[in-house]
């Protein structure tokens, strides 16, 4: 178990490995705790916030007024956070509708670095959910070095492991403590041979298996809604076990 001191955690994993769902999953069972959450979401190819955020407006807010500011601030940062009316514990950042890689002027890691400082001052907890494409995200490369702790998904498919042969060497400097990253074997389906996956990655901490719910609740804007039922019994105790490896009791 990892130290009650861990605030930030780094979520990656190959393309389509449920980064950001298993991102808002977590916060919304920190926020069990009632402990204020930032979930912040990086990638900007396909801006993550109305995908994840139910709400009678899309939000206006977006990362990229704080990365792009003359000086990143605590108040500038809480002016951008979006909001789960059903959740107060819950804040995101991410890019809203619309965005794009031209829309915002190119930041630096020293900027990247302020944002993700200031936001441990700001909440008891902060989700990072990293870009697949580690090349053209600093503020998901700056994460993968600075965050406690880092959550590796792994799905079980061929273009994952194809993944992380590619993108593995990139993170091989001692600063991102690769050989520290918490493997998750996600979305694993009893028909697969989830037993070789396991090899192929290198071992793995935790399992977390696919859950029809999850998929319903990802596609209806639902993802801090908890569920019961089969799913629930075999989803939400490895969800819960997951975050009390990286982050403690919550005490």
């Amino acid at each position: 178990m990892q130290s009650n001191q861990s605030k930030m955690l780094a979520v990656w994993g190959s393309p389509s490995s449920g980064k950001t769902t298993t991102s808002i999953k977590l916060a919304a069972e920190l926020a069990k705790q009632k402990k204020n959450v930032i979930v912040v979401l990086c990638d900007l190819v396909a801006p993550a916030l109305p995908s994840v955020l139910k709400a009678k407006k899309t939000p206006e807010v977006s990362m990229g007024a704080v990365l792009s500011a003359p000086a990143v601030t605590q108040e500038l940062i809480l002016t951008n956070l979006a909001s789960y009316d059903k959740n107060p514990y819950i804040s995101l950042l991410g890019y809203k509708a619309c965005d794009n890689v031209y829309t915002y002027a190119e930041y630096t890691k020293e900027r990247a670095v302020d944002m993700l400082v200031l936001l441990r001052h700001i909440a008891d907890y902060v989700i990072v959910d990293c870009s697949s494409a580690l090349t053209d995200s600093i503020l998901s490369t700056a994460a993968l070095e600075v965050a406690d702790n880092v959550l590796r998904l792994c799905s079980c498919d061929l273009k994952a492991i194809s993944y992380y042969m590619s993108y593995l060497p990139l993170i091989a400097d001692s600063k991102f403590k690769a050989d520290k990253h918490i493997k998750v074997l996600s979305m694993t389906r009893p028909y697969e041979g989830s037993a070789e996956y396991e090899n192929a990655f290198g071992g793995v901490k935790f399992r977390l298996p696919y859950a029809p719910t999850v998929e319903e609740q990802a596609a209806t804007l639902n993802l801090i809604e908890s569920f019961s039922g089969k799913d629930g019994k075999t989803y939400e105790p490895v969800l819960a076990a997951i975050a009390r490896e990286v982050f403690g009791n919550g005490e």
